[in-house]
């Protein structure tokens, strides 16, 4: 899509089910070499990377990082691809490029989702990811939380050799949609930027309501220099 989404915009979707609640306390997982968290809280045992970069959950938003502007990239996550004419759970995080530099495939990034054997190239042939752009990673299920766990169990990025995990939470679920390839795009970009678990509305000042989405930027970033992700 070359335009803005409208908000008056509703995809071929079948009714929601009733949500249960989920865990939406923060993670406390470590980053590196063990099951990583995407928010700021790493444990005891952790450490951090000087290389590459991580993911981190926008719990603080700025002027730069509160907005989310259809349409986005789309990078499915699993092996087995979605039969058209049947109904699924949309799982997802949307995740931000917050560095000044431009990503392609020659970089390396890959993301694993669990229970999925290897990990998947995010950037192939002549994609980039520029600064600000929005990338949104995504499984389609039957199951209601695909996850192992709600606390800790996440998209597995790889992004420069520093491994770091973003956890949807409850924002990054859409139940019951009508998959058909030739308007999925567009119903996944609604479901991203207008859905329920985006608070509603484009220009969305979003943050701990929101918690699919998130940011990366480098490994060597400290707290003070990045509004306190570290």
């Amino acid at each position: 899509m070359g335009q803005r989404m409208l908000i008056r915009f509703r995809p071929r979707v079948e009714p929601l089910e009733e949500k249960q609640p989920l865990s939406v306390s923060a993670s406390t997982a470590p980053f590196v070499n063990s099951k990583a968290g995407s928010q700021s809280l790493i444990s005891p045992m952790a450490v951090k990377p000087n290389y590459g970069y991580l993911v981190y959950r926008i719990t603080n938003p700025n002027r730069f990082n509160n907005k989310l502007t259809p349409p986005f990239s789309h990078v499915l996550v699993q092996s087995l691809q979605p039969v058209p004419g049947q109904v699924y759970n949309v799982l997802y995080v949307a995740v931000r490029n917050g560095t000044a530099l431009t990503f392609d495939a020659s970089s390396g990034f890959s993301v694993k989702f669990p229970g999925q054997p290897g990990s998947s190239p995010i950037l192939t042939g002549n994609e980039q990811w520029k600064p600000g752009q929005e990338f949104v990673f995504y499984v389609l299920t039957k199951k209601y939380y695909p996850m192992p766990s709600q606390v800790h169990s996440g998209f597995e990025f790889d992004l420069g050799g520093a491994r770091s995990i973003a956890i949807p939470g409850p924002s990054g679920i859409f139940l019951r949609v009508n998959y058909d390839p030739a308007t999925f795009g567009q119903t996944l970009d609604w479901i991203v930027a207008y859905g329920p678990g985006a608070q509603g509305g484009k220009g969305v000042k979003f943050g701990m309501p929101d918690t699919a989405i998130d940011e990366f930027v480098s490994a060597k970033t400290k707290r003070n220099d990045f509004g306190g992700y570290f």
